[in-house]
């Protein structure tokens, strides 16, 4: 399963990504959700997961960055889920 977002920080879960989606991580579907659910900020529907920082950002630039360091913080814990199932 892929984990995805669009310029607007949505994040939405499939198997293939999107047009104009940028990839956050892939894996198991229930760690690639289990992160996500974490780490993702919950919009105000609370049913709606944000890339957080995005919604906030200024430009482009700074949404990047903010999907950078969102991507940074949790692909580390996705690799120990992965290396914990493979053991």
């Amino acid at each position: 399963m892929i984990a995805y977002c669009f310029a607007s920080g949505v994040i939405e879960f499939g198997q293939r990504l999107p047009n104009g989606a940028l990839p956050i991580i892939s894996g198991k579907a229930r760690n690639v959700r289990d992160l996500i659910g974490v780490h993702a900020r919950h919009a105000y529907d609370g049913q709606t997961l944000l890339v957080p920082g995005i919604p906030e950002a200024i430009d482009q630039h700074e949404g990047l960055d903010a999907l950078q360091a969102f991507i940074n913080r949790i692909k580390p814990e996705l690799e120990e889920m992965n290396d914990e199932t493979n053991s």
